[in-house]
């Protein structure tokens, strides 16, 4: 199922680039560093290191009070934030100045995670909310690199739609190592697309 899945992403990308365009006549933000989107990121030479990922600037505000508590915990941590869109972007540089080093999250592509991955070398994955990718867990769990969802929620409708794949589903959460959720419908939700109870939490 996850090959079809990548198979079809690939099919599509030429239309993102579009939109990319699209969305750039609006928001020339979008034109900037749009190879990041792929992988194209600076190498990192911390060993340790914590890659999170927040859409937009609903996430990254919610990630900001665990960024502080990770640093003040182990202050030599380098934080790799990434973002979907620029107002998150210049909403986590404005917060997190010289906390995190930002980039534009890398599409849900194997050979854009392979690069990306490869070059920030984290030791933990932490996606914020509502951030389900099958692509970027499964090459995660590839290099063993733990993964948690946090501050999670799934609405009914998103559950619903979720559920026409859900063997994609199941083999996507069976890669999540914890999944912290808002409440306990949430968590209900999660289970019932194939999270492992043991993994949930409220």
């Amino acid at each position: 199922m996850r090959f079809l899945y990548t198979l079809l992403l690939y099919l599509l990308t030429p239309l993102v680039l579009v939109r990319l365009c699209w969305l750039s006549l609006r928001n020339p933000a979008y034109r900037h560093n749009w190879t990041q989107r792929f992988g194209f990121v600076d190498p990192n030479r911390n060993s340790h290191t914590v890659w999170i990922h927040a859409v937009s600037v609903g996430e990254v505000q919610a990630a900001v009070p665990l960024i502080h508590r990770l640093k003040d915990s182990v202050p030599e941590l380098t934080i790799v934030m990434t973002t979907t869109t620029p107002t998150g972007a210049d909403h986590a540089q404005r917060l997190l100045d010289g906390q995190v080093t930002h980039y534009f999250a890398p599409y849900d592509l194997p050979l854009a995670l392979s690069l990306f991955l490869q070059r920030i070398r984290p030791e933990l994955a932490i996606f914020m909310e509502t951030e389900l990718w099958p692509n970027s867990f499964h090459a995660c769990r590839q290099r063993k690199i733990p993964v948690a969802v946090i501050n999670a929620r799934l609405s009914a409708k998103s559950a619903r739609g979720y559920a026409r794949f859900r063997t994609l589903c199941y083999e996507m959460l069976q890669n999540v190592d914890l999944i912290a959720a808002q409440h306990q419908a949430d968590a209900d939700r999660l289970a019932s697309l194939g999270a492992s109870p043991d993994k949930l939490n409220v």
